[in-house]
Formats: C-alpha cells, sequence, structure tokens
C-alpha cells in the first residue's frame, strides 16, 4: 500500500473542511502514525465525533482512488509531498491530500495575490480586476482565485494573458469544472499554472463546499485584493479566513450607491483592508515596488472560435446591448447565443456589463 493511501485516508476520516488537521498532525506526525494509534489510544479528544466514526475504514480502500487519479491525470499531493504547498503547512485546518492537475510548481510560487470578488460584478469591476491583475501578473505574481464567473475568471485570464501562473481553487471535486463555461479557460490555466481540489474525484458537489474552499484561497495568497463584493457573501468569507490566517487584504474602493461595493467599502470604512486603486499597493507590500513587468512565457494560442461564436462577434459593438436583441439579430437561440458571448468574453473579444448587457471589448 503507497504512502498516498495513509493521507487519503486521513483527508476521508476529516472530512472536507479538514478540521482538526493540524492538531491532530502536531501530535502524531503522519497520517500512518494517526492510523496506529486507532484502537490503542482515545482520539476523541482530537476529532469530532464524525470523525472518530470514520477512523475504522481500511486505507487500502484508496488504492483504487489512486489508480483513478492516474487516469485522469490527476496529482495527487499530501503533506509529505515535497510539492504540497508550503503556505498551507502552518494551518489548522489544511487539507492532508490536495488533487491537482496542471503545473504543480504554481503552487509555491515566490509572491501569491488572491483576486476575489463578486459573481456578477459591474463594468467598472471587471475593468479593475483586469487592470490589477495585468499589473500583478506582469510583475511575476501568482494571482490565486476560484475559476467561477465573474471577477475570479477576470483574475485567471489576466494571468493567462500575461503568461503568468495562476492557481485556480475549486469548489467541485477536481474532475468537474463549475461553471462548465471556464473548460476552456481552465486548460489555459494549466499551461502554466495549476487547478486545486480538496474533494475526492466522482463525488457529488455540493453547495456548502464552496464556502470551505475559500479559506484555501486565502491560506495560498501572501495578500487578497478584494474588487467587488456585497456586505454578505463569498467573498466576505474568504476575507474573514484571510484575517484568521494573519494575509494582509486590499480592497478597491467602489461606489457609494452601488450594493456590489458595499462590502469592499465597509472594510475600507472599518480600517480592516488597505486601499488599492491599483496593482501598485500590492506590489510595494509583497516588496516588488519599482520592478518592471518579468519576462513572461509564451502566451497560448488560442482555439479558433465556433461559428456561433463568429456571427456574435459581428453584431457586437462597444454600446451594451441585452442578450435578447443579440439573440435576435445573429438568428441564435437564447441558449446559444449566451454560450457564444461567453466563448467570446474568454476569448477577450467580449465584456459583460452590469444589467445583464453585453458589449465588445
Amino acid at each position: 500500500m503507497t504512502d498516498g493511501c495513509w493521507w487519503l485516508w486521513l483527508s476521508f476520516v476529516l472530512g472536507p473542511g479538514a478540521a482538526h488537521c493540524r492538531r491532530l498532525l502536531d501530535v502524531y506526525g503522519s497520517a500512518r502514525a494517526v492510523h496506529e494509534a486507532v484502537g490503542r489510544e482515545d482520539l476523541s479528544g482530537l476529532l469530532t465525533p464524525g470523525q472518530c466514526g470514520r477512523l475504522s475504514t481500511d486505507p487500502a480502500v484508496f488504492a483504487p482512488m489512486e489508480a483513478r487519479c492516474a487516469a485522469l491525470g490527476v496529482q495527487v499531493l499530501t503533506m509529505a509531498d515535497p510539492d504540497y504547498p508550503s503556505r498551507l503547512m502552518d494551518i489548522e485546518d489544511a487539507p492532508p491530500a490536495l488533487f491537482v492537475t496542471g503545473e504543480v510548481s504554481a503552487l509555491n510560487a515566490g509572491h501569491t495575490v488572491g483576486m476575489i470578488g463578486s459573481r456578477r460584478p459591474s463594468a467598472y469591476g471587471v475593468e479593475a480586476a483586469a487592470g490589477i491583475g495585468k499589473q500583478l501578473a506582469e510583475a511575476g505574481v501568482c494571482l490565486v482565485s476560484g475559476l467561477a464567473d465573474g471577477l475570479d475568471s477576470e483574475a485567471h485570464r489576466a494571468a493567462v494573458n500575461a503568461g503568468a501562473p495562476t492557481i485556480g481553487v475549486l469548489g467541485t471535486p477536481i474532475d468537474q469544472t463549475y461553471p462548465a463555461t471556464n473548460r476552456r479557460l481552465r486548460a489555459q490555466m494549466e499551461q502554466t499554472g495549476a487547478v486545486i481540489s480538496e474533494f475526492f474525484p466522482g463525488e457529488a458537489a455540493q453547495r456548502s463546499n464552496f464556502l470551505l474552499r475559500n479559506r484555501l484561497i486565502a491560506a495560498l495568497s501572501d495578500a487578497v485584493c478584494v474588487v467587488e463584493a456585497r456586505e454578505k457573501s463569498g467573498t466576505m468569507n474568504t476575507v474573514g479566513h484571510a484575517q484568521r490566517y494573519g494575509r494582509l487584504v486590499f480592497a478597491v474602493p467602489g461606489g457609494i450607491f452601488s450594493e456590489v461595493c458595499a462590502g469592499t467599502n465597509r472594510l475600507l470604512a472599518e480600517g480592516k483592508a488597505r486601499m488599492a486603486t491599483g496593482g501598485g499597493a500590492l506590489l510595494e507590500a509583497l516588496g516588488l515596488e519599482g520592478q518592471g513587468a518579468k519576462p513572461a512565457a509564451p502566451a497560448q494560442t488560442a482555439p479558433p472560435l465556433s461559428p456561433g461564436a463568429k456571427t456574435m462577434l459581428g453584431c457586437l459593438s462597444q454600446t451594451p446591448r441585452p442578450l435578447e436583441a443579440l439573440a435576435a439579430e445573429t438568428g441564435l437561440d437564447a441558449g446559444s447565443a449566451l454560450a457564444a458571448l461567453l466563448e467570446l468574453e474568454v476569448a477577450g473579444e467580449a465584456r459583460g456589463c452590469a444589467g445583464g448587457l453585453f458589449r465588445r471589448k
């Protein structure tokens, strides 16, 4: 039985979120040592009743999981692996095993910034995320985000366009991409960066897992930049984890009448975040102020646009227009029109605006 089976067993025992992982390993040192203590020692003081109930599982049952990962091209990184992210090693709820696709070296990049924000940003938020992300990526910073709609995608796209590494932290198992429209973006990210998940391949996605993954975005980041966020949102949940781990928090100021900026403005008003009006403040905090853009890896050739996307591109202008009008002009049904617009957004040819409008970039 491989060493990986012991760590997968420990991941299963701890469950999603890996609560109490650090204190358990502080006592026993390794997953195998924890298993050897089962039946000999009382672990109830270190684990929850639910976790204790899973201790009797045989680690050998996870051997097929390793084989499945190998077949999928997924690498299993455990805490015993030198490529495991060093920034996660000391947090109290680090996952014993991570599932990774792409370039694992990105997980220990020299400088990292988590860029987070609304899934339904304003045009202002999109431009801010793209501009700040570009500055950071060109300076050699690895951008970390959640590969979700909206500002997460803008952060990853900025890194891809700069040929820089980026890390996507999934709230789904590693063999799923949510939203599915980000599959092409994910493939581009994996050329120089990495996509990770703590959730076992083949499992059903759970809504609660998206909040659990936020702690990993925060922990992997030297600083977190909030572009736009409502006062009650998943983004603010990530900020809470960043504060818990002692990470620097920055926020982009927004309009005082904008609900989507209420969270960021509150962070600034209460002194819980430093102001970011560009990438300079973050670069200064990381000790990179004054450094020019680092040579980027050659950008990957974008795949050709689909016929529907080409038709849609011909109808777009700088004036934002609703989906219904664009669908009518192109002759596409609403679903095909939306797919074409999302394809153009990924390709950097179109931009979604507030109110469900779209324009040419």
